[in-house]
């Protein structure tokens, strides 16, 4: 208030025809407030600003002498670090601010103050709060604040916009490319079970591995060679046979179950099962979840009819093997009556596709169909929670934003669920030897 007073005098004297000249000042870096909270002569960056020497000043001061403006400015603009922009949510703006790398880590409930806030960033946490969310705080309030309390405008913010940010970013969503890989005769195999190459160092402990919307073990391939436990992968329909699952457990008591994006439902599943048995153990769901499937296909499969989705599923497959007229086929695919008629006209218009036998290609478009389906019938609020902790294993590469950090994990178990991310998208992050870590410290 008493700078702003300070310029209208200048303002005026000016208008009179009197001297009279206001400078705005940034940080002064030899001597006052923010020299004082200076430490190690490290550079202290406050609003977007570096401390302005006394030398800078001086020199600043003779130019403004020199002009006829009452009001003018001299701050020392802090050069952008890489990785480093505007944030997205409340919790990360603060976190900013208060030079907190990894807010997780944070217990929920200390207050700002407690954590050291000072009032210079009191000040750019309540300006940065009202310019870029909108959220009104006093003083007091921000002192106050904690992170559980971010936490909850987050979401709030988050929950706003959903809508927005779901219908800028399906574009992007490319598919079914997103959820599978190209295939060959050599990845399929009809079997259940498939005892994968790993390293077999730690005996007695069994790991299973589900893959994804394809039901085939092939996206494990860079993973098993590296695990230090034997390890079986789980394909098509295998909670129709858990037999052969308890028989491998014997006298264990505690499982592990790795499952990839769709193969996370049948980890869960396949989870609550063991526990009715009296087994107890943990999962680590890589990028999947109940919501996250759900949330991709609504998104990306969203047809009225059943017949649709069918032609749309055969249609988006194919596509990643061969260019073809997707009006022609798409007539022919209108003509037919079931499923199996459909099979058919697929496989004599790919027959160019020469990776793929025609059984194959049936194969791999039924068993994607199924668990599409199976992700639309499957409801997870009429289940009873799991007992089993859960780590979680996301991108850092995604086309969306999904409201829970956690793709409503919580939701799912009593346990703890914690999250790690990893380098990659939802594909390519399978590619990354930190899941191979993860497994065997889960051991």
């Amino acid at each position: 208030m008493a700078n702003s007073v300070m310029e209208r005098i200048c303002e005026r004297r000016m208008k009179e025809g009197l001297h009279g000249l206001a400078i705005q000042w940034g940080a002064i870096g030899d001597v006052g407030l923010v020299a004082d909270m200076q430490e190690d002569d490290k550079e202290l960056v406050i609003g977007g600003t570096l401390q302005q020497e006394i030398s800078s000043c001086m020199n600043t001061l003779e130019l403004f002498l020199l002009q006829d403006r009452a009001i003018v400015s001299s701050m020392v603009v802090a050069e952008k670090k890489r990785g480093f922009g505007r944030a997205t949510n409340p919790l990360e703006a603060v976190a900013n601010i208060m030079g907190l790398k990894n807010p997780n880590i944070v217990a929920p409930n200390i207050s700002l103050a407690e954590l050291g806030l000072d009032s210079m960033m009191a000040v750019e946490i309540k300006q940065t709060l009202e310019r870029e969310f909108d959220i009104l705080l006093t003083a007091q309030d921000i002192r106050n604040l904690n992170f559980a309390e971010l936490r909850k405008m987050t979401n709030t913010a988050e929950h706003e916009k959903m809508y927005d940010v779901i219908k800028a970013d399906t574009n992007d969503l490319d598919g079914l490319r997103m959820l599978t890989r190209k295939l060959n005769d050599s990845d399929l195999s009809p079997d259940i079970y498939i005892e994968v190459g790993t390293k077999g160092e730690v005996a007695g402990s069994e790991i299973f591995l589900i893959p994804g919307v394809d039901g085939c073990a092939r996206v494990y391939k860079l993973v098993e060679s590296k695990i230090k436990s034997s390890a079986i992968c789980l394909q098509h329909g295998v909670l129709n046979t858990p037999g052969h699952i308890l028989q491998k457990l014997r006298s264990q008591k505690k499982f592990l179950i790795v499952g990839y994006s769709f193969g996370s439902l049948i980890a869960i599943e396949l989870a609550r099962l063991l526990e009715a048995k009296n087994f107890s153990g943990r999962l680590i769901l890589i990028d999947g979840a109940p919501d996250l499937m759900k949330f991709l296909i609504e998104n990306v499969l969203n047809h009225p009819s059943e017949q649709e989705l069918q032609n749309d599923i055969l249609l988006r497959l194919m596509k990643m093997y061969l260019e073809f007229n997707n009006e022609m086929l798409l007539l022919e695919l209108n003509k037919c009556n079931t499923w199996e008629e459909k099979l058919e006209v697929i496989t004599h218009f790919t027959k160019e596709i020469n990776v793929l036998t025609v059984e194959n290609k049936k194969f791999l478009c039924s068993t994607v169909y199924d668990h599409i389906i199976a992700v639309q019938d499957y409801n997870i609020s009429s289940m009873p929670r799991l007992k089993s902790s859960i780590i979680l294993l996301k991108p850092t590469l995604t086309p969306f934003t999904f409201i829970e950090e956690d793709y409503g994990l919580h939701k799912v178990t009593e346990g703890a669920v914690q999250i790690h991310y990893v380098e990659g998208t939802h594909i390519t992050i399978m590619d990354n030897d930190k899941i191979t870590s993860f497994i065997n410290e889960a051991l």
